[in-house]
């Protein structure tokens, strides 16, 4: 059944992008870990590779389980975010064909994201996280100014005639796209990226810190470090993210429920005639 947010005829082009959008992510999602796998492991034996594994540390074992955590989050999110939007947007500008310039900006965070999985030492992991920031920052930018035309005409279209209930839920998925929380979002993150070079600068990996009764190594916090960011960062998002889902589906389940009609039409209603 074909979702009753949409009243516009012309969806191909929506879908059209939104199919394109997806498969760009989704060759992200292969084609880093492959890269990445082949690029560590080419010139390793069988047995030199379950040596690596065995040997892993217990900071190397948090820092590899922040970049899977972010990587699959970053993946499943960016999925969830077109679905969500492509419910509410009702075409796209030149037939859903996908600019140069967004290709351009997914290979940018491709490289910078496989820079991230490549360094091997905290400092320039956090040098590479800070460059990463930038780039997707830049990344949202772009995204805001192509979207501007999509959701300007969808409001136009849900205006007339007066749709509360599609506007409301255009409302909410451009706040998730575009609002001012994802500033206050990077000035946190980047805060605690200035933390954690902090952390970099002030002692060396193989030094250590008493903590009660048992010592951690220097490493071991610099590690973690990088998966409170994560953790930080995403649960954010991901927030944002669900309640935007929830509100969402919560006005579709009242439109397929109940009449609903504008506060200044039961008004008109109410009045008594002259």
């Amino acid at each position: 059944m074909t979702d009753p947010i949409v009243k516009s005829t012309n969806i191909g082009s929506r879908t059209r992008l939104a199919a394109v959008a997806r498969l760009m992510v989704r060759s992200i999602f292969f084609v880093l870990p492959l890269a990445f796998t082949w690029l560590k492991l080419r010139n390793l034996s069988s047995s030199e590779i379950a040596q690596l594994i065995s040997n892993a540390s217990a900071s190397g074992i948090v820092w590899k389980t922040a970049l899977v955590v972010y990587f699959f989050a970053w993946v499943w999110g960016t999925l969830w975010d077109v679905g969500l939007q492509e419910r509410v947007y009702l075409d796209a500008p030149n037939k859903g064909k996908m600019p140069l310039q967004a290709f351009g900006m997914a290979f940018a965070i491709l490289i910078v994201g496989a820079a991230l999985v490549w360094v091997d030492t905290f400092l320039q992991f956090v040098g590479v996280l800070a460059l990463f920031t930038i780039v997707d920052h830049a990344a949202w930018q772009y995204l805001v100014t192509f979207l501007q035309p999509m959701i300007q005409h969808a409001r136009q279209v849900y205006s007339h005639p007066y749709d509360a209930i599609a506007l409301e839920q255009l409302r909410l998925v451009e706040n998730q796209v575009c609002g001012t929380w994802k500033w206050r979002r990077g000035v946190v993150g980047l805060v605690w990226i200035f933390v954690m070079l902090a952390l970099a600068l002030v002692m060396s990996t193989e030094s250590s810190v008493r903590a009660g009764p048992a010592e951690v190594t220097w490493g071991f916090i610099q590690a973690v470090s990088i998966l409170i960011w994560v953790l930080l960062m995403e649960s954010w998002h991901w927030y944002v993210r669900i309640v935007t889902r929830v509100g969402v589906d919560t006005l579709e389940h009242l439109r397929d429920g109940y009449g609903v009609v504008p506060l200044s039409a039961l008004d008109m209603a109410r009045r008594p005639s002259s």
